[in-house]
């Protein structure tokens, strides 16, 4: 990485490149975000988004100023999403400097990408529910019904086994300690 930290716009950028054509819609570019945030917290500027407690967890209105702002065709463009939602992605041939993955430290850019592909992973309601999960606190002004600890529990325990018996994921050990301990 450059002596200059990654912008939070170069972050932003960062991730939906990592989602693909395929992009990512509102709810999973929240969590990405979020989740780049919390897990890279000291290795994010300084002013990077501060998400609270809202409708389906954590929320930052100034992801969707940013992303307005960079909206332009060039570098992201806004796909016809599902219903009221509209997705978002990198545009197709956006400048690569702009892309902001030459300006990200190896282990943040490598983050982005396995986050994005957990993130994408999962339908609405186990996203949540992992959310949720993950972070409790973010359930406080929740409008969302679906939501219970065991439920969580049991999706992450049967999605980890999945991803270590296709050959990837964490090893069985770790990954049942770590429900233990939830």
């Amino acid at each position: 990485m450059s002596e200059q930290m990654a912008s939070r716009e170069c972050i932003l950028i960062a991730i939906l490149a990592a989602a693909g054509e395929d992009g990512l819609d509102r709810v999973q570019l929240q969590k990405s975000v979020f989740l780049v945030g919390e897990e890279f917290d000291g290795k994010v500027p300084s002013d990077f988004y501060q998400f609270r407690p809202y409708m389906y967890g954590p929320f930052a209105q100034d992801v969707y100023t940013d992303l307005d702002r960079l909206c332009d065709g060039l570098v992201i463009e806004a796909l016809a999403g599902t219903g009221s939602r509209p997705s978002y992605r990198l545009a197709p041939g956006a400048p690569t400097k702009l892309c902001g993955l030459s300006d990200l430290s190896e282990d943040l850019e490598s983050g982005i990408r396995q986050i994005v592909g957990w993130v994408t992973s999962m339908s609405f309601n186990e996203l949540v529910r992992a959310i949720y999960h993950l972070y409790p606190e973010q359930r406080q002004n929740s409008v969302f019904q679906d939501y219970s600890d065991e439920k969580a529990q049991e999706e992450s325990f049967q999605r980890g086994f999945s991803e270590i018996a296709a050959g990837g994921g964490r090893p069985a050990l770790e990954l049942v300690d770590d429900l233990l301990e939830g």
